[in-house]
């Protein structure tokens, strides 16, 4: 099977030779994304002309910015050896006009205002300030971004990448808008395209609403379910161990059904008293919206990335290696609600065992899953059938989402589409909370 980075190494060579042999009018942008768990590098190539753009660099370098929150000092080296990497792959006489974006998203926005503050000035004085800083120093950003701004950049990446629409956001006017769903370990984004941008012409980013949920990623939900019910093995295969526990003790491992009313009743216990408190946006609170009860019904199809495909892809994993004949694995990677939920229950009453000497295994391991995830994808699982039908709405017999990481070697994330709305002129369109 070719790997995800040598078909985009092949694509690039492609997409370059045919530069080489047309249009030369290529800008490159550097873009971090600045995560909880690390900061993710992407250069890209971007074609206005031919309406294409491509990651001629992407790699990421732990810890995340957020755990420098002491010793902020330290983040610099090692930040600054990324992005003397990822300049070595623009040309030397291009390297110092290219802007550098870096954005801190979840992890960041958990820490004091305080400490945000501190992280931030420290990169600008010491980082842009470096003898070997490979970039623009003038055109350099580097800020905590809102989970509106993130989920209203997931939406245009997906919808350019897709073919919906040009550098410049305007609607080709072919197709249905795409929607996009991010799962996290600290939070959770929906963002939702108006229905009219499926005409030609209409600004993309006009009317997009966008959902971010701080505190609703997969890591605190699995916490707050620990911490809220006590016994919560019903979410955990049989002889599951974690890191910080050890081997689990107890009974009625497996119950994937009552995981899943264990979850759902914590989220409406939040979800009751976030609305009491108008705590700004509160998980179920498209409950009602009739604009996109509409949109998630039919006048948009849905792309979940990030964790929701890791665990997606995870449940594919298990069901292949398993040896198991079950609908999902012909209907994936957009299956329904209700294959999903078949396929999870029976994955959750399998042994622990069996995935640990998997992933012993190079040659059988799953790709996304290290030893710190694998005990709790049974649980993540459930949490995304809970999610996707009683939270957003979506029908367990339709086809509205399709799990995917990449686009024809292009990654699925905000980052390009962070340069795409700065670019075409900013300021002219923002994220709202109403189509």
């Amino acid at each position: 099977m070719t790997s995800p980075r040598w078909k985009r190494f092949l694509g690039l060579s492609l997409w370059l030779a045919g530069l080489a042999g047309g249009s030369t009018s290529g800008e490159y942008f550097a873009v971090c994304d600045a995560g909880s768990t690390g900061t993710r590098l992407y250069v890209f190539l971007l074609d206005a002309e031919g309406g294409k753009a491509k990651s001629v660099f992407v790699k990421k370098r732990k810890p995340g910015l957020s755990s420098y929150r002491a010793n902020p000092d330290d983040a610099v080296p090692p930040l600054l050896e990324l992005l003397k990497e990822g300049a070595a792959t623009i040309p030397e006489e291009r390297r110092a006009k290219v802007p550098l974006l870096i954005y801190g998203t979840a992890g960041m926005r958990l820490l004091p205002a305080g400490e945000q503050s501190l992280i931030w000035s420290t990169l600008h004085a010491q980082l842009a300030g470096a003898k070997d800083f490979p970039f623009d120093q003038g055109a350099f950003q580097a800020r905590t971004v809102s989970g509106d701004e993130e989920g209203l950049w997931a939406v245009l990446a997906t919808n350019f990448l897709m073919g919906r629409m040009g550098h410049d956001l305007l609607s080709h006017g072919q197709g249905k808008p795409l929607g996009l769903m991010d799962l996290g370990g600290s939070s959770t984004q929906i963002g939702i395209p108006s229905p009219v941008a499926a005409e030609k012409g209409i600004n993309f980013s006009s009317g997009v609403l966008v959902k971010s949920y701080l505190g609703f990623g997969m890591t605190h939900i699995q916490h707050k379910v620990r911490s809220k019910f006590g016994s919560d093995l019903s979410c955990y295969m049989q002889g599951s161990q974690t890191k910080e526990e050890g081997p689990l003790q107890g009974d009625r491992f497996g119950d994937a059904p009552n995981c899943r009313k264990l979850i759902a009743d914590l989220l409406q216990q939040e979800s009751t008293s976030c609305l009491a408190e108008s705590q700004g946006a509160c998980l179920g609170d498209l409950k009602g919206n009739q604009d996109s009860a509409r949109a998630i019904e039919g006048d948009v199809d849905f792309y979940g990335v990030s964790g929701l495909t890791y665990v997606m892809d995870f449940v594919r994993w298990w069901l292949q290696n398993s040896e198991q004949k079950h609908p999902f694995l012909d209907s994936y990677p957009k299956p329904t609600l209700n294959e999903l939920q078949s396929a999870v229950d029976l994955m959750c009453s399998g042994h622990y065992q069996r995935i640990k000497d998997w992933t012993d295994q190079k040659s059988t391991r799953h790709q996304f899953t290290d030893y710190d995830n694998l005990p709790f994808r049974c649980f993540q699982a459930n949490y995304i059938l809970v999610l996707l039908g009683e939270v957003y709405g979506f029908a367990k017999d339709s086809r509205k989402v399709t799990f995917a990481l990449e686009v024809d070697g292009e990654d699925l994330e905000w980052p390009l589409g962070a340069l795409l709305h700065g670019r075409s002129q900013p300021g002219q369109a923002e994220a709202t909370g109403e189509l």
